[in-house]
């Protein structure tokens, strides 16, 4: 009877035992497995914030650039409805053909009817290059 009691006690024991080291290995992988959860929701976070996170089209980047410049309403105006007669008289007395026996007349002209062709429809550089055509190209208008 004594023989059996140890034994079951043993047994008792030994289950116990085993029990123990299995609830805290269970325990360990436990803690270990939410430690790698919260690493990885952290991780997706940061990614997903990098990635909403709002950038700059390139249309607010112009609206950004137009909001910081003066804005000439008197010149839109008036290149809307002058522009094109002006540009007009000074393709004709500025073209570089007029000036043929002159070179250095020729390349003055030149650069003028290149300004005048890129500002065709800007006014105010227009009567501003008609201004540079009398001083340089001693041309009446």
């Amino acid at each position: 009877m004594n023989d059996t009691i140890i034994k079951d006690t043993l047994q008792v024991a030994k289950e116990t035992i085993n029990k123990s080291i299995t609830s805290e290995s269970n325990e360990q992988i436990n803690w270990w497995l939410w430690v790698a959860i919260i690493e990885f929701l952290v991780i997706i976070f940061l990614v997903l914030k990098q990635r909403i996170k709002p950038k700059d089209s390139i249309k607010q980047k112009f609206k950004k650039e137009s909001l910081g410049q003066e804005i000439d309403f008197n010149n839109i105006i008036n290149s809307s409805f002058n522009s094109k007669q002006l540009y007009d008289e000074l393709k004709v007395k500025c073209h570089p053909d007029l000036f043929p026996t002159d070179k250095e007349k020729n390349i003055i002209a030149e650069n003028i009817f290149q300004e005048i062709t890129k500002n065709q429809n800007n006014a105010k550089r227009l009567i501003e290059l008609k201004e540079e055509a009398k001083q340089k190209l001693n041309i009446n208008f």
